[in-house]
């Protein structure tokens, strides 16, 4: 099985033992899907980013017939499009994501403290509490990996370089 990202808001899930046609295309960004990431750890997790900046998770188990899917959750902090985005290698829970102007680490364990006093500074506001780590140091970012051995230690490739880093609040 694998799965392939589309420029009309579709995902095409394929079975090589049936490869003239997707055995899924739901739709499920209403823009290019630019990028997706399978999850190693958790086979019916994908991760999506698109063109408006939209980063989505999906279990692939809910797509069944429907031509638009739910996503398990949906990030529109972004501004600008998604353009990489890759799961954790050893933590099933934690998604490495660029955009143009940053590398963020997202770790979807983390719940919305319903508790929590609401902030009236707009911009803090549409900060996700799943959000743990945001790298600015470079410009117009293409891509970003986890090393596969040095399980917090990432790399990033944009206009202005390589970055390869370790988060320290990882």
């Amino acid at each position: 099985v694998f799965a392939a990202a589309t420029c009309d808001g579709t995902i095409q899930v394929y079975d090589t033992r049936a490869p003239d046609r997707p055995m899924l295309s739901p739709k499920i960004h209403d823009c290019d899907v630019n990028v997706m990431s399978w999850n190693r750890l958790v086979s019916n997790l994908l991760a999506t980013g698109s063109d408006d900046g939209t980063l989505s998770v999906w279990d692939l188990r809910t797509f069944g017939k429907a031509d638009k899917a739910t996503p398990l959750a949906r990030f529109t902090a972004h501004k600008t499009p998604i353009t990489s985005v890759e799961w954790h290698p050893t933590d099933e829970s934690m998604l490495g994501v660029t955009d143009d102007v940053g590398a963020y680490v997202y770790d979807l364990s983390v719940e919305e403290d319903a508790m929590a006093p609401a902030s009236k500074n707009v911009a803090v506001a549409d900060i996700p509490p799943q959000l743990l780590f945001c790298h600015a140091g470079s410009r117009l970012f293409k891509e970003l990996h986890w090393h596969p051995q040095i399980s917090s230690c990432m790399m990033t490739t944009a206009l202005t370089g390589f970055s390869v880093f370790i988060p320290s609040n990882l």
